[in-house]
């Protein structure tokens, strides 16, 4: 198999020049190249992830970096989750959020004592003949991610919070000026074209079901949960439908720990490859339910306030003069989509504090075989996992989220 064409220092050399703002005169050159995984492993959800380290020497003295590092994402037929990168149009609706979409909005929240940044820089996209986005790498600005996958702490998600309240509102007054979106975001990952590829969502969702019947789950908690078995991705779909009457944004569409990087006064975020247009309660019961979920436990209703408040002040800073969602209507809107916890809840939560982290593991877990079926028991009678669902549903009945 030839080698990804990308993967030479001359394909780079504009990617630097844009990276270093350099003019015509700034000559360099290539004195070390290397390729190697953005992290633990290459394979990510529907791409490739490559840390590509550069070394420069530039023909005259410079104050300019000579040691830069840049992340890739590469299209890929080998990852989990492929089957939906042509479907969903992944890497055209991602290069247009980093290139047009991240930098306008940037511009319409910043002011004299705030540079707002939302994610990292683009650097170069291509489409031919490979499909790669070339990023600036955060970690070369000391931006980490935090060390959980999810259940991050009150203080990492109010400042998730705060920074997505600004997204969104930046989305509301880009439309207002510009005019809607482009088609690639009428959908997010759950849609109706989406549905079979995402079959094992169901099957998941099945097993999550069929382990609480095992432990005599309370009739009240278990009722709701049971009519779903079967249809929950097509309640999905509809609970995505938004009113005309209602507050629309941009919405991140996976905003869970992996995809933040925190730095010590601020924080980026990643992997806009499932963003679309709709409520933003979409965001925030995603990120709710991934990294809040024993806060929801004790503090819904308070992260909620917290969104709101933000929302609010970035839309009220960016003269924005039409109706903007209270919070009481902010909650309804919340309880009439919170279906779209169940997903959540029920696989990447579960999945995650199980271990599994290889994309072999979720090729089994999906799995029809006796192993698949013996690892779905394994995930959903993980003790953790079991104690957070046996106190979490009570309390999402109690504020009818649940209903």
């Amino acid at each position: 198999m030839s080698e990804a064409s990308w993967k030479t220092a001359e394909f780079f050399k504009d990617a630097i020049v844009r990276d270093l703002s350099l003019e015509c005169t700034d000559s360099f050159t290539i004195t070390s190249f290397e390729v190697g995984k953005a992290n633990e492993k290459t394979t990510g959800y529907m791409s490739n992830i490559y840390r590509v380290l550069i070394e420069l020497k530039f023909d005259k003295g410079t104050a300019k970096p000579t040691s830069l590092s840049y992340i890739v994402k590469e299209k890929t037929d080998t990852a989990f989750g492929s089957g939906l990168v042509e479907l969903m149009s992944v890497f055209p609706k991602e290069s247009e959020v980093y290139e047009k979409l991240l930098p306008a909005f940037e511009r319409l929240v910043q002011h004299e004592k705030e540079t707002v940044r939302f994610g990292p820089k683009v650097l170069k996209t291509t489409t031919n003949p490979d499909t790669v986005i070339v990023l600036e790498d955060l970690s070369r600005g000391l931006f980490r991610m935090r060390e959980k996958s999810f259940n991050l702490p009150v203080t990492d998600v109010k400042r998730i919070l705060e920074k997505l309240a600004k997204f969104h509102a930046a989305s509301v007054l880009y439309v207002e000026k510009n005019g809607a979106f482009s088609n690639l975001f009428a959908e997010g990952v759950i849609s109706e074209r989406t549905i079979d590829a995402l079959h094992h969502n169901e099957s998941l969702y099945s097993a999550f079901v069929q382990s609480l019947r095992d432990r005599n789950m309370a009739a009240e908690y278990l009722q709701p949960l049971i009519k779903f078995d079967g249809q929950l991705l097509r309640e999905c779909c509809k609970a995505q439908q938004v009113h005309h009457s209602e507050l629309k944004v941009l919405n991140h569409g996976d905003l869970w720990p992996n995809n933040v990087m925190f730095g010590t006064d601020d924080l980026r975020f990643l992997d806009f490859q499932t963003a679309s247009y709709g409520s933003p309660v979409v965001d925030l019961l995603f990120l709710f339910a991934t990294s809040a979920t024993e806060l929801m436990c004790d503090s819904l209703e308070e992260l909620l306030q917290y969104y709101h408040e933000h929302l609010i002040k970035t839309l009220q800073h960016l003269q924005y003069c039409k109706s903007i969602p209270t919070y009481t209507e902010l909650l309804d809107q919340m309880r009439r989509r919170s279906v779209l916890l169940l997903p959540p809840l029920s696989e990447a939560v579960a999945i995650t504090m199980t271990g599994l982290t290889e994309p072999s593991d979720m090729e089994m877990i999906t799995s029809e075989q006796p192993e698949g079926v013996a690892l779905r028991k394994l995930v959903y009678n993980n003790p953790a996992y079991v104690a957070l669902i046996d106190r979490l549903l009570p309390r999402l009945y109690e504020l009818r989220l649940l209903k």
